[in-house]
């Protein structure tokens, strides 16, 4: 049984989506809704997630649906370093505070800023050691950002650990996209 869930993936500018109504957002949320019932089925209670714009924003959202229908689900979000997000636009800034409005629970791991890409490293870390196993959007012969992840996820499995990864690649969204547009 998974009891904890990490879900990551890609940023949002690494599969083209610029606006908030994009498509492929509603895409991803569904697959993630119906992944993440199984999980829940299966015993999950936390789904944890960083903040980035993209996938783990769009989890929060999928995380929020699946409450309102009644599922037993809770979201927990983990910043890497104090002030994230501060850099970005204003939108961008909004779509944080109202993700990390929608959480359950919040915290930072450091109250230091960002100085040192350690920090993410630490991050993983600490993702990986208080999960029991991930989804990850992520295509290895694509590359992006969530190799580092993914990556992250491999070595700790070869370590010895028991973790379990669920790796969805552009193949598998592709497929749900077009059986979600047959329906």
């Amino acid at each position: 049984m998974l009891k904890n869930l990490w879900v990551t993936g890609y940023r949002s500018y690494e599969i083209g989506m610029f606006k908030d109504d994009d498509p492929k957002a509603q895409v991803i949320q569904k697959f993630f809704e119906g992944r993440l019932i199984n999980y829940i089925e299966d015993g999950t209670e936390w789904v944890l997630t960083g903040a980035q714009l993209g996938t783990e924003q769009i989890i929060g959202k999928a995380v929020t649906s699946l409450k309102d229908k009644g599922y037993n689900i809770k979201h927990g979000v983990m910043l890497p370093f104090a002030e994230f997000g501060d850099k970005w636009n204003d939108n961008n800034k909004r779509l944080l505070n109202i993700f990390l409005r929608n959480a359950d629970y919040v915290n930072n791991l450091t109250n230091m800023r960002y100085h040192s890409g350690k920090q993410l490293r630490v991050w993983q870390d600490f993702m990986l050691r208080h999960s029991d196993g991930s989804i990850i959007f992520y295509d290895p012969e694509s590359g992006g950002k969530p190799k580092y992840d993914y990556e992250a996820m491999q070595s700790y499995v070869n370590y010895g650990n028991d973790y379990q990864i669920e790796l969805a690649d552009f193949d598998t969204m592709q497929d749900f996209a077009n059986m979600m547009y047959d329906n």
